[in-house]
């Protein structure tokens, strides 16, 4: 007698198909070792993007022991996945394709070399999948892939208009100009946006005209002293809105080029929608139809605006404009009124409110030293104000005179801490000082200077223990960067 339910078989698993061959070597085991510190014992995880990108140079692969925690980082390291794939090799890619947790790194990286060529893949894929095809597609036939995207566009969901919006923007035609219009009526905030956005970089779109119309009238310029003065800016806020102004790419109220500014202790006040509108028809007009416009040359252009009751949304607005048609004249100018006004950009809120680094990087790397190194070591030595602020902007690697400046700034605020405070704990500006070492300097040093700068740090006399973390830290950090390049050719 059955005295209980009955329990069927469990079907045969089918069996895996083993990885297949792979065809590049691994890195040596010095190189081995280096990872399993970065993967396994987290210890300079932030070296790993570039190490792995150094190792594709290489042809050289990750070890197949360290795939699962190399795949573990990379599902929460935006910069690991982004150079994932060609060190995965053979046996990484069909190891991420078995785990639901990997298998969109695996539809990711497949961009290397092992996406599907079948246009199926664009019809039925994933997400990922599609994304990852038409990205590997535009490199192939790229009048095509624009195609397709531009006949996806309008039917598919948010989310995946703003991804597709993103690979138009790194293949921007003329043809897509009738598809964004349309997007300007969609649903959904941030994909009017980027469409807008796009629409300003294609050379006589209607957009730009119609946002010009909006625009031109807003702001003059003016000189005191029969015209030989110092510029000054009149400006009008455009307080009036209505829909038309949606399908030209301005919203109503969206918080963006909106400010919340501090004017006296414990107060307030708010730059309201009339000045956010302004920001953004400023922000999406290229600069120099401004400069041409107004009769002034960039620099002009933006003193007047620091001068003027405006600032706030004008020098942002223009700092996004800058980037968003990658104007060299106005990224220039940008940087030689940070080094100049930095006060006056402090006080009319500005400074912190318009992203330097990225205006720097927009110049060749020669004007950029040209233009920033000299001032910056100046600023250095003489310990202007927020001085550091400026270190990021110089590109990586520094010059000698530059490290030296900065380690000799640092070493000399640092010395006899121990006994200038013994009995009280060092002010919190000191801790930032430190910190600089191994957030900022030791990326940006030459490696013909590491040994030196050591030497340098080391010979710091009575440093108070508060700092001793991040002085060890910035040598260790040294140190293993050395290792690691010396890793590269075992």
């Amino acid at each position: 007698m059955r005295k209980a339910g009955y329990q069927p078989a469990i079907a045969p698993e089918p069996e895996l198909a083993p990885a297949p061959p792979e065809l590049l070597p691994v890195v040596g085991p010095k190189g081995t070792d280096h990872l399993h510190q970065m993967l396994v014992n987290s210890l300079h995880l932030e070296l790993l993007p570039d190490y792995l990108t150094r190792l594709a140079g290489r042809d050289l692969l990750v070890p197949p022991a360290l795939l699962v925690p190399l795949l573990r980082h990379a599902t929460r390291s935006t910069e690991t996945r982004a150079v994932l794939g060609p060190v995965l090799g053979a046996r990484g890619h069909w190891l991420a394709s078995l785990n639901p947790e990997w298998v969109k790194l695996a539809d990711k990286v497949a961009a290397t070399g092992q996406v599907e060529t079948g246009i199926s893949t664009w019809e039925t894929g994933t997400t990922p999948q599609r994304l990852a095809w038409l990205t590997q597609h535009f490199t192939q036939a790229p009048d095509e892939a624009r195609a397709l995207l531009l006949a996806a566009l309008p039917a598919e969901p948010a989310k995946m208009q703003e991804a597709l919006l993103d690979i138009l923007a790194h293949h921007l035609h003329p043809d897509a100009e009738p598809t964004l219009e349309a997007l300007l009526k969609a649903r959904g905030q941030e994909v009017r946006r980027r469409a807008a956005e796009l629409l300003a970089q294609i050379p006589g779109a209607a957009l730009t005209e119609r946002l010009w119309a909006r625009a031109a009238p807003l702001i003059r310029a003016r000189r005191k002293l029969l015209g030989l003065g110092k510029p000054a800016l009149d400006i009008i806020l455009p307080t009036a809105w209505d829909k038309s102004w949606l399908l030209d790419g301005i919203e109503e109220i969206t918080g963006r080029f909106e400010y919340r500014i501090s004017t006296t202790v414990g107060l307030q006040t708010t730059l309201g929608p009339a000045a956010g509108r302004l920001g953004n028809l400023v922000g999406l007009l290229p600069p120099s139809r401004w400069t041409a416009h107004l009769d002034l040359t960039p620099g002009e252009l933006l003193a007047a605006a620091l001068a003027s009751e405006w600032a706030l949304p004008l020098l942002p607005s223009w700092a996004h404009s800058t980037l968003l048609h990658r104007d060299t004249a106005f990224a220039s100018a940008f940087l030689k009124l940070w080094q100049e006004e930095l006060p006056a950009l402090e006080k009319a809120n500005c400074a912190r409110g318009i992203d330097w680094g990225l205006l720097a990087a927009l110049l060749p790397t020669a004007e950029q030293r040209t233009l920033l190194l000299a001032p910056t070591i100046e600023r250095v030595r003489r310990q202007h104000d927020d001085w550091a602020l400026g270190l990021s902007f110089v590109p990586a690697p520094w010059p000698r005179a530059l490290s030296a400046a900065v380690l000799e700034t640092i070493a000399r605020k640092l010395t006899k801490t121990a006994v200038l405070y013994e009995h009280n704990a060092p002010p919190y500006n000191l801790r930032q000082l430190a910190w600089l070492l191994p957030q900022t300097v030791a990326p940006s040093l030459a490696p013909a200077d590491a040994a030196w700068a050591i030497q340098q740090v080391e010979a710091i006399e009575q440093v108070h223990s508060v700092f001793q973390p991040q002085l060890h830290t910035f040598v260790d950090t040294l140190r293993f960067q050395a290792d690691l390049e010396s890793s590269l050719n075992e």
